[in-house]
């Protein structure tokens, strides 16, 4: 019986162990990568991602899509849209685990305070690459709400319009695959029909003349 309670003990521990590596290569692999769908765990076809592995971002003069489950930081289901409508805005979508992401949304805020001239400001934490292995949205956008509440405290963030939106990267219909993203934080700023004027990838000098 001794040596049968071991070897259920030592066979948690590998499931364990497997489970938490395979986490840690999923959330490891790129943004906007397209791989195993994360329901049936088979990989999405190029069709199912527009006709290509790798989606094409959307760029100036297109709509931005914001047709993607979204939550508030009461964790309530919103429609991002609705956060936008009618105002010229910025909207970005940061990685709240890379310092450097959360980083960007102080320079942002304080650049939109100084020189922004009223643009209205949407900050969405789209991280949660591998909700589907915590459990889906359920369980994950708890987590991450709380993880806002802390950043927006830490950082002394003035924004009230802070959301949290699921980003299944296995998923074609997933925030990646939507957007085509190339790396976060990407900033869009759009107009007040939500049309895209620029697009910002990465880390920027919001200091330089005519940034927004």
């Amino acid at each position: 019986m001794k040596i049968r309670a071991s070897e259920n003990r030592a066979s948690g521990r590998i499931k364990s162990i497997c489970v938490s590596m395979s986490a840690a290569a999923l959330l490891a692999l790129p943004a906007g990568a397209a791989l195993a769908d994360s329901k049936d765990g088979t990989f999405p076809t190029a069709d199912q991602v527009g006709g290509q592995v790798y989606t094409d971002p959307v760029g100036v003069g297109k709509q931005l899509p914001l047709d993607f489950d979204a939550y508030d930081m009461d964790g309530k289901k919103v429609d991002l849209a609705d956060a936008i409508a009618g105002k010229r805005s910025m909207v970005v979508f940061f990685i709240s685990a890379v310092p450097v992401s959360v980083e960007e949304l102080v320079k942002i805020e304080n650049y939109a305070r100084s020189r922004g001239k009223g643009i209205n400001l949407v900050f969405v934490n789209a991280d949660t690459v591998g909700s589907a292995l915590q459990g889906g949205p359920k369980m994950a956008v708890p987590n991450t709400v709380k993880t806002m509440h802390l950043i927006k405290k830490e950082q002394k963030l003035q924004t009230r319009q802070l959301f949290v939106a699921p980003n299944d990267a296995l998923s074609p219909t997933g925030v990646s695959n939507r957007l085509g993203f190339r790396g976060l934080p990407t900033s869009f700023v759009v107009d007040k029909n939500g049309v895209i004027e620029k697009v910002f990838v990465g880390p920027q000098d919001w200091n330089k003349k005519g940034a927004i």
